[in-house]
């Protein structure tokens, strides 16, 4: 992959067109169902002391106003099959959205949490979470900076930058922590071709980077790989995890998630109707 230094557009322009892109985007996209194969592990110690490998029938959704929510049924862990391949969440989403078939999908994706080596690895696992702060209705929430222009693959691409400022925070956390992160948007067009999360706080640090690919038989970019890095430094008073559970940590836990999504396909053409 090149990538060399270029001229950059305006920071209004570029936030403009990144927040039509996500209108376009989930429009086109309906409902694209995909195979994740995740490997989480637990790098607390020198030597990995837990593994754990899923693979997940996942469905991204576009929704209203340029809004794309994720959603994940985990069919197989470690090598054995949960349940058979091309179960209800695909059913799901078959035909458009209803707030029914959306509040099951959410369910099926929580209780695939369940199979997570640490449920604190549920709070970043949406690869297109982050795209919730380039929305145009979200994106005076942060402030937003230009970091330069690349060369990409023949393509221009612009890197903004973020930092969240309004509250309530997009994400919740314990110490109501502000989001961070970046945007590698193509100038020309707007599309996202790479995005990183960081939350951090005074006990934890997450950080999520996702690479978008071109997916040419759906004319979409798409998530193509996500890494999830967790650092927990301390417990709280009880002494137990204050993100995803309550758990006894011991003073620092650290986890990670590797994921990959491929087998992309169409489960739906028809327009969405909910946010």
């Amino acid at each position: 992959m090149g990538i060399h230094a270029q001229r950059g557009p305006a920071l209004p322009d570029l936030r403009r067109a990144a927040a039509d892109y996500l209108v376009k985007y989930a429009q086109q996209l309906s409902a694209v169902a995909a195979e994740e194969e995740c490997l989480q592990l637990d790098t607390s110690a020198v030597r990995m002391t837990a593994t754990s490998s899923l693979r997940s029938e996942f469905v991204l959704v576009g929704l209203a106003d340029g809004a794309v929510a994720g959603f994940r049924d985990v069919f197989e862990l470690d090598g054995g099959a949960l349940r058979e391949r091309g179960g209800s969440l695909l059913t799901l989403f078959r035909t458009p959205p209803t707030a029914a078939s959306l509040e099951r999908a959410r369910e099926l994706t929580t209780e695939s949490a369940r199979h997570y080596i640490s449920p604190d690895l549920r709070w970043l696992d949406e690869p297109t979470l982050a795209l919730e702060f380039l929305r145009q209705k979200n994106q005076e929430r942060s402030t937003f900076t230009l970091d330069g222009v690349r060369k990409m693959d023949g393509s221009q691409v612009a890197i903004l930058k973020f930092k969240e400022r309004s509250t309530p925070r997009l994400i919740p956390s314990p110490d109501n922590a502000p989001v961070s992160g970046s945007f590698w948007i193509e100038v020309v067009s707007g599309a996202v071709r790479r995005t990183e999360l960081i939350l951090s706080g005074r006990t934890f640090d997450f950080r999520v980077t996702v690479n978008y690919a071109a997916e040419p038989k759906l004319g979409l970019w798409l998530p193509a790989d996500m890494h999830q890095r967790i650092d927990i430094s301390g417990v709280d008073s009880g002494g137990s995890s204050q993100l995803g559970g309550n758990f006894s940590y011991p003073a620092r836990r650290s986890f990670e998630t590797r994921a990959k999504y491929s087998k992309f396909r169409q489960v739906s053409a028809m327009s969405p109707r909910f946010t």
